[in-house]
């Protein structure tokens, strides 16, 4: 099977990052598998500054020292795609009344991703590429694929 490549919604980043309950041990187990390399995850330079701005509470300067350390830490095995003014100029013409989804989704199809993993249940669904939220993504990849992450007691 050819690594998945995965482009992450902000929601996954932030429940990992800051271990929001319930949903942090299964972005956990997405980043651990992308940590060693079994699938290609991706964010946009535009989700950064969001990123930054939710988990520093708006901006306070106390929190981005943290912040920026857990990005730093992020980026070993999350890769950032670039935005560009023609991917801006098609967000700001897009009838979605999402703009960012539409603009996660035109950036899915421009670099070739697999999946878009969210946790956003309103997430339109689109048949132009695959959405899952992480236990959905998994469940897939053991239904379609036959791949199992599930823990093995001991």
């Amino acid at each position: 099977m050819a690594l998945q490549k995965l482009l992450l919604d902000t929601n996954i980043i932030i429940d990992f990052l800051h271990r929001r309950d319930p949903h942090f041990e299964e972005t956990r187990l997405l980043m651990l598998a992308g940590r060693v390399g079994e699938f290609s995850l991706w964010i946009t330079a535009s989700q950064v500054a969001d990123i930054i701005y939710i988990l520093t509470n708006g901006g306070n300067k106390d929190k981005v020292p943290e912040v920026l350390e857990k990005l730093r830490a992020l980026r070993l095995f999350v890769n950032v795609y670039a935005v560009t003014d023609a991917d801006v100029d098609n967000v700001l013409a897009t009838s979605w009344s999402d703009p960012e989804d539409a603009l996660l989704v035109d950036l899915a199809l421009k670099m070739k991703a697999d999946a878009i993993i969210t946790r956003d249940e309103d997430f339109p669904k689109t048949d132009m590429i695959r959405v899952h939220d992480c236990p959905g993504f998994f469940k897939w990849l053991e239904e379609e694929k036959g791949i199992s992450y599930a823990e093995i007691d001991f």
